[in-house]
């Protein structure tokens, strides 16, 4: 007789359970736009605060019309939010009245199902709003659907005493036997199901997609003085070819304006996003500048450390090339301290990490420290004649591009 308490106490019993998950990170990680949830708690905000993206999250209809600027994602939570009890999807009436209350939910979702790939996690089905818009979405288009993906778990197997207990055998046959009429179910709305046997296999294939996803963005760091042993002529040019490259093949460039190396591998991306008509430079260039009228100090350093954590998280793998600077303390020339940071943060997010060693400096130590554990670095990838090419000096800029670019594509692989 009372809504409101049994709203909130509801909802606090979903949300006093929820944990951040790993699976929650990862998908913070991948380039998504749109996020549908039918969970009240707050997980998928917070995953996304943790990687400083811009999040806006929609739970009333009201909010519809409504939108974050400069906002990395959107959230729907189509059945509410722990912050609003009362107005939370919860109830057989809720359920009913569900395309009444929220039709605008409805369609927004509908929309986004004919134009958008979807891939289900945690979802069992059974949820009648979504089988009402799957329905009526294929009416509408005739059948014609493009491919989801959902990933659901077999019926387990009785295990110990229960393995050879007849009812148990029968019980499983049976819960297979739905499974497969699930699975066959859902192609009919255009779903495509990834059968798993443990749970623990979603975060194995997440880390693939997040792999498959972010190596395609890469971090170019880089910085030189002292241009030798190369020379400047061709460090530059090398520089410059790798982003010109990265463009033709397909990657999207991170980079910074760095003395020397920065300027001349985002002139290359330039030219080659300006020639090539399917790409656009503003899509394909992921630009950081790092100010130089900040005075030197803790403000500055604080400044520089979120502008290398921002191109960090926005790219998965880094090309290191040469790293050295002029110190006007010793007037000498010493190894960049800034690509040594960029080094530790690209470790941290598991970057596939690709020193030219040939450039000196920075990058040969970088190399130094990888080449002592590569399987560490590159899995089962065989990537010793690679490197055996970036170490040569003496190999000419196709040799070191060729290598460059075989390393990429393995692990993308």
């Amino acid at each position: 007789g009372n809504r409101h308490r049994l709203n909130t106490a509801i909802i606090e019993e979903f949300t006093k359970r929820a944990t951040l998950s790993p699976n929650h990170k990862l998908m913070a990680q991948l380039p998504i736009e749109v996020v549908w949830t039918t969970n009240y708690d707050t997980l998928i905000e917070k995953s996304y605060d943790n990687v400083d993206k811009r999040v806006d999250v929609k739970f009333s209809p009201g909010q519809l019309t409504l939108r974050l600027r400069n906002a990395d994602v959107t959230v729907y939570k189509m059945h509410g939010d722990v912050s609003d009890p009362d107005h939370a999807v919860l109830t057989k009436d809720d359920y009913e009245r569900y395309d009444v209350d929220r039709e605008a939910f409805t369609e927004i979702l509908r929309t986004d199902l004919t134009r958008n790939c979807f891939l289900f996690m945690g979802f069992s089905f059974t949820d009648p709003n979504i089988e009402y818009i799957l329905s009526r979405l294929r009416r509408m288009l005739k059948g014609a659907l493009r491919n989801h993906y959902c990933i659901m778990r077999r019926p387990q197997k009785p295990v110990g005493i229960k393995a050879t207990d007849p009812e148990e055998i029968k019980r499983h046959d049976r819960a297979l036997a739905r499974f497969k009429h699930r699975v066959t179910d859902l192609k009919r709305f255009g779903i495509q199901t990834v059968a798993i046997d443990g749970f623990e296999e979603i975060e194995e294939m997440m880390q693939t997609l997040v792999r498959r996803a972010v190596t395609k963005n890469v971090f170019v760091s880089g910085s030189a003085h002292d241009f030798l042993p190369l020379g400047k002529d061709k460090l530059e040019s090398l520089a410059r070819r790798i982003g010109k490259e990265l463009v033709l093949r397909g990657y999207n460039l991170v980079s910074g304006y760095g003395l020397g190396v920065g300027g001349a591998c985002i002139l290359g991306a330039h030219e080659a996003a300006y020639h090539d008509k399917n790409a656009k430079a503003g899509q394909r260039l992921l630009l950081r500048v790092f100010p130089q009228d900040v005075p030197k100090g803790p403000e500055r350093d604080e400044l520089y450390k979120r502008i290398r954590k921002e191109m960090a998280e926005q790219s998965g793998a880094t090309i290191f090339l040469a790293g050295n600077k002029f110190d006007p303390i010793s007037n000498t020339v010493v190894m960049a301290d800034g690509m040594a940071r960029e080094f530790e943060q690209a470790k941290e997010r598991n970057h596939l990490l690709i020193p030219v060693p040939c450039t000196g400096h920075m990058a040969a130590k970088i190399w130094d420290e990888i080449k002592s554990d590569l399987p560490k670095y590159f899995g089962g990838d065989d990537v010793t004649s690679e490197f055996a090419l970036l170490q040569d000096g003496s190999k000419t800029e196709d040799d070191w591009i060729e290598a460059i670019f075989s390393i990429l594509g393995k692990m993308r692989k």
